[in-house]
């Protein structure tokens, strides 16, 4: 079996975890049992898993040790009525009273139980229990500071499983001391999530002669590899540069620092990246054979097959699908926008992707702001995170990149899979190995803001460029179909049986 591990995943489904559903597929049609790893507590596991196709196929931390029996129904009220209801108590709505004082009151998410307050008679929140699908999951219990001291987990039975120790810390927030599992008859201990998460990895290993961890989130696995004790081959994937400016000799993410030394220790057995370039740069600087070029996804044939008219595109429609975050250098595009439309009057420009959390949305506020101060919030429009973005990529004249670097520009690839003509700086890593430059879009010098505008208003006045570059943007595509992608996989296999690892000689 094969492990894909990520920290968790979300509605808002990040490019990474999509990423693993893609590869899921591609090893469903190698014939290699597969399953994906999260090991953060999850609220939306159900629909999430449900809308990627992936029920039943998730392996989460918790879950694991806890076993509950969830209940999925539309709504709890029952359950409400049940804890409310109490002997001495008044209930109105979602609150139970006792004299005339609110003691226990019940939080909803949609038509959802999803945690209850207990207050004691000075009026504090002493205890917190929170639900998932109708199944108490944990308690919190705090001190007169309202600060967490324990957060306890359960199984199915009721009883505490795992139990987050908390101490006082600066800023009055609490500082995690201790952990404790209760596991094959035994109370363990743990100083920290790396820990327990350690344990954790080493139990599936442990249950599996066959297994292969594949990691996605390196801060979630580079400290919880060196600590396992069962070996196996763990390999990294890397999703963005693993630099912090996108050159291969800059300096490192700081999750990326111990790479070198864990493929030196063995805790570490190969790295993955989405492009022959960051492949030959991984390779280079953290040292090491082992350094694989497979895409983090494909096209499916079917889009590769579909004919879309370019006459269903809407003139000057512009698109970027990026994070609101500052290494996509997104005001680049919108200050070109900007002055385009001074020249033509139809552009558009539709920004799809989430706002990032990073210092507070700074970036995003930023964005936003210069839209409002040029007054162009009538042809810049920030549309948030998309799940289908077929029609988006089907009736834009073009997908722009601006970013600083990328791990593969996935939007790219999607856009030219939907026979968009794609405009993006060439940067590392990924637009110069998926657009074919003049062909299927254009690339441009990296941060050249000039160049960016110059291009754009030339394709802008001549459509039937933009419409060459889309009578060929599928066609560029092609290299990443489901069959080249399976087969890069099966490659690295056959590589990594031919070095010796028996596991991957047990998947061909």
């Amino acid at each position: 079996m094969s492990y894909f591990i990520t920290s968790r995943e979300d509605l808002l489904t990040s490019a990474i975890e999509l990423a693993q559903v893609k590869r899921m597929h591609i090893f469903d049609s190698l014939k290699i049992d597969s399953q994906i790893v999260t090991l953060q507590y999850n609220w939306a596991h159900s629909q999430v898993e449900k809308k990627l196709g992936v029920t039943n196929r998730v392996v989460n931390l918790f879950q694991y040790f806890q076993q509950l029996p969830y209940h999925y129904t539309n709504d709890d009220q029952s359950l409400i009525d049940r804890l409310l209801n109490q002997p001495g108590y008044q209930v109105a709505g979602l609150v139970a009273s006792r004299d005339g004082k609110q003691r226990i009151i019940a939080h909803l998410n949609g038509q959802h139980l999803y945690y209850v307050d207990y207050r004691d008679r000075f009026g504090f929140t002493d205890r917190r229990d929170f639900y998932d699908n109708g199944c108490l999951t944990y308690t919190e219990f705090f001190e007169d500071r309202s600060r967490v001291v324990t957060r306890q987990y359960y199984d199915g039975q009721g009883h505490p499983k795992i139990i987050y120790h908390y101490r006082g810390g600066e800023g009055n927030t609490p500082v995690l001391c201790l952990i404790q599992l209760f596991d094959q008859g035994n109370w363990w201990t743990f100083d920290n999530e790396a820990e327990l998460r350690a344990y954790f990895l080493d139990g599936l290993a442990k249950a599996d002669p066959q297994a292969v961890f594949i990691s996605d989130r390196s801060d979630y696995t580079m400290k919880e590899f060196a600590l396992m004790h069962e070996v196996l081959p763990r390999y990294q994937v890397f999703h963005s540069a693993f630099t912090e400016d996108g050159r291969p000799n800059g300096k490192l993410f700081t999750v990326y620092e111990p790479i070198k030394q864990a493929l030196q220790d063995d805790h570490l057995t190969g790295l993955i990246s989405s492009t022959q370039q960051e492949s030959a740069d991984a390779g280079k600087r953290f040292a090491t054979p082992a350094s694989y070029a497979i895409p983090v996804t494909y096209i499916p044939d079917k889009l590769l097959q579909k004919k879309i008219p370019f006459d269903q595109r809407k003139p000057g429609q512009l698109i970027a699908v990026a994070r609101l975050t500052n290494v996509k250098r997104l005001d680049h595009l919108i200050n070109t926008v900007i002055l385009l439309r001074k020249k033509h009057p139809a552009v558009d420009l539709k920004i799809y992707g989430y706002d990032d959390e990073w210092n507070n949305y700074a970036t995003s506020h930023a964005l936003k702001k210069l839209v409002r101060d040029k007054q162009a919030g009538d042809y810049i429009h920030f549309c948030g995170y998309q799940h289908d973005l077929t029609t988006v990529y089907e009736t834009a004249q073009v997908e722009v990149l601006t970013s600083s670097y990328e791990g593969f520009a996935m939007a790219l690839l999607e856009a030219q899979g939907h026979g968009c003509p794609a405009v993006s700086y060439n940067i590392n890593y990924g637009p110069n190995e998926i657009i074919e430059d003049q062909v299927s879009g254009r690339l441009l010098p990296a941060g050249d803001v000039h160049a960016l505008y110059t291009v754009l208003d030339d394709l802008l006045s001549h459509p039937e460029i933009l419409k060459s570059y889309a009578n060929h943007a599928q066609s560029a595509a092609a290299k990443y179909s489901f069959e080249n992608v399976a087969k890069k996989w099966h490659n690295f296999i056959a590589a990594e049986a031919s070095r010796g690892n028996q596991r991957m000689a047990s998947y061909l």
